[in-house]
């Protein structure tokens, strides 16, 4: 897929405007437009973001500590650690809202790990493991999980008719108040993989609102791909082979899902 107005902008532009600098109008204009660039954009987004995983958060204590800690299973000392540590970083500070919110709304789970301070050592730390798994068991246990509708294409011309509605490209479906349109091109590393590019939009609600929802592409042979949406409600899997997949958009209190996706090479 090559870019519908080669030359509009260069390589230098799309890092500005994804590093957050003031940028030509022209700039957001033609990735509103163009998929080939907003796929481009989406690649340095992926290894910005897969350098920003090595290097980001490279002191924060594990999930496991912070849910010990809310539980009053560490030492003076490591509570300390973990405290002064929550002064200062705003990502472990929403985790320990979260996880708090989760013991708020089960008052047995609270009453199961209440212990005496004399009963705080490393066999009573571990046993609190299990605790934090079913934590996460609870919270997604609560999400509904809604089935994407597909949206039939507009009538076929009669030489056209013949073709199966499963091979037709782009696709589109509705979830409630989501849309989410897909197209199939050839990858453009290799002639034999694919990029699945995709676009979504919720009524009432801007763009920039959905940039960063997840979405899980996994098929039955345990192959799974994750991205994330961007700013501009496109997301791209790059490199990815032919199989039936099942697509899945991880929203806070629901997952929207694509069932039963072919995926293959075309003619």
């Amino acid at each position: 897929m090559e870019c519908s107005e080669p030359g509009t902008i260069r390589d230098e532009e799309l890092l500005a405007y994804l590093a957050g600098e003031i940028v030509r109008p022209g700039v957001q204009q033609h990735l509103a437009r163009c998929q080939s660039c907003s796929a481009k954009l989406a690649d340095f987004r992926r290894v910005e973001r897969s350098l920003t995983r090595k290097l980001y958060r490279w002191d924060c204590p594990p999930n496991q500590v912070l849910g010990e800690y809310q539980l009053g299973l560490l030492n003076n000392g490591h509570a300390t650690a973990v405290k002064l540590h929550l002064s200062s970083c705003i990502f472990c500070s929403v985790e320990l809202a979260t996880l708090s919110q989760f013991l708020a709304n089960d008052p047995m789970l609270v009453e199961r790990v209440s212990v005496q301070p004399s009963l705080i050592n490393n066999h009573v730390t571990h046993a609190a493991k299990p605790l934090i798994g079913h934590l996460r068991d609870v919270s997604s246990g609560q999400i509904r999980r809604v089935i994407a509708t597909f949206l039939p294409p507009q009538p076929r011309l009669a030489h056209q008719r013949e073709v199966a509605s499963t091979e037709v490209w782009p696709r589109s479906y509705s979830a409630e108040d989501f849309n989410i349109s897909i197209q199939l091109d050839r990858g453009a590393s290799r002639r034999d993989s694919l990029q699945l590019i995709g676009f979504v939009t919720r009524k009432g609600s801007s763009l920039e609102s959905l940039q960063g929802i997840p979405v899980v592409l996994s098929s039955q042979t345990n192959a799974v791909y994750k991205q994330n949406i961007d700013e501009l409600g496109n997301f791209v899997f790059s490199s990815i082979s032919p199989a039936t997949y099942m697509l899945e958009l991880q929203l806070p209190d629901s997952t929207i899902v694509i069932e039963q996706l072919p995926i293959a090479l075309q003619d």
